[in-house]
This record gives structure tokens, sequence and C-alpha cells, in this order.
């Protein structure tokens, strides 16, 4: 398999998780009228912004082909329907985990190198690492939990909790731009028809995803007034 067709099959999976994501946490507009700390909408603090492993997604991708791929992508936007939980894990030995892990890893290489500080692709970690990784994790979760409860969390806290949900936001549209964009480009160099419908749901979440940001940038704007 070219390494072309790696990123291909990558970007795939990114979106298919970003697009499941989004029907599995969109909040209704009546939640979101009720704004919270900061100005922040239900939707902006709710949203989730996760690496692929996190999602379950990528055990799909891990044993796929370019056609399987494809067709999980048309189903996600034709069906508009969340991706069932998966439990694919949860019947692996630490052994067999170990070694499905260490695979994907090397699937998800060539994209780690292309966007090297973006921290939703699957890396490998050293235990100093992995540890910190946890710790801002939960502490992220712990601030958000008080920010929907409307308690009146700390500026720094809050200044943390901006900082990560800005991280998290910028990730998630460079891959996705990135994933869109090579999508169009395969789908021209190999004279396919485009899936519109798709294209737009993508096009959606892009666009959802900079309006929850703007946000995040609005409220830490008025911490600094």
């Amino acid at each position: 398999m070219t390494r072309k067709l790696v990123y291909f099959f990558v970007a795939l999976a990114f979106l298919i998780l970003a697009i499941s994501s989004y029907f599995l946490f969109n909040p209704s507009s009546e939640e979101n009228e009720a704004s919270l700390q900061g100005g922040l909408s239900r939707e902006t603090v709710l949203r989730k912004e996760n690496s692929v492993f996190d999602g379950g997604g990528f055990l799909e991708f891990s044993e796929s082909s370019e056609g399987s791929v494809i067709d999980q992508t048309q189903n996600a936007s034709e069906e508009e329907k969340p991706a069932k939980p998966k439990s694919y894990l949860d019947g692996l030995s630490p052994e067999e985990r170990a070694k499905l892990y260490e695979k994907m890893y090397e699937r998800f290489k060539p994209l780690v190198e292309k966007f090297p500080n973006n921290t939703l692709i699957p890396r490998k970690l050293t235990e100093a690492e992995a540890q910190k990784r946890k710790e801002d994790e939960d502490h992220y979760y712990r601030i958000q939990g008080e920010i929907l409860e409307r308690r009146d969390v700390p500026k720094e806290e809050m200044t943390f909790y901006l900082n990560s949900k800005l991280k998290r936001s910028d990730d998630m549209l460079e891959i996705l731009q990135y994933g869109l964009d090579n999508y169009k480009k395969m789908v021209s160099e190999n004279s396919q028809s485009p899936n519109l419908e798709y294209e737009k749901m993508v096009n959606e979440r892009l666009e959802s995803i900079t309006k929850s940001k703007e946000e995040v940038l609005s409220a830490k704007k008025g911490m600094d007034r």
C-alpha cells in the first residue's frame, strides 16, 4: 500500500469518528440557549475532540480494505446515525491488545510525521508522557463538569480549560480539513463521483467547530479584561 493510500484511509477514519461524535454529542438548540460561564454554550462545552483510539473507529480501520473504508464513510453520511459502541477491545487479551496498538501506531506514523503537534493522532508515549496526559485529561473533564453544573470556576482553572479546548479544536480542524482535502484529491485523481452529502456533512462539522472555537476565544478575551 502506498503512503498516499495510508494517508487517505487514516484521514477517512478520523472523519468517520468526527462525524459520529457530532451526532452523539450535539445538544438540542433549547439546551444551548442558556449560556454557561464565560458565555460558552452547552454545545461547545460538551463537544468531543478525541483521539481515534478513544472513539473506537480505529478498529474498523485496522482491519479494513479500501472498499470497506469507503463504504463505512458513505454509510456514516447517508444513514446519519451515530456509530455503535465497539466491544472488540474488551474481548482481547493484554498481549493481543498490545499487538493491535503496535500495529495501529505504525499505521498512523505517516500522519504523526505530517502533524507532529496534533494530539488527536495516536502515537507512542513514554510512561511519564502518558501519565501527564491522563492528569491533564482528568483535570480538563473535572473543570468541564463544574462548568456544566454552573459552579464558579476560578480564573486559573478556567484558563487551563479554555487553552485545552482551543488546542483540541485546532487539532480537530487540522485533521478534518486535511482529510476532506485529501478525499477530494483522491476522488479527482481516480475519476470517481464525489459523495456530495458526505462533503456537506464534513463542511458542516468544520463550521460547527469553528463557531465553538470563536466562543472559546471570546471567553478568553473576556477573562483578560
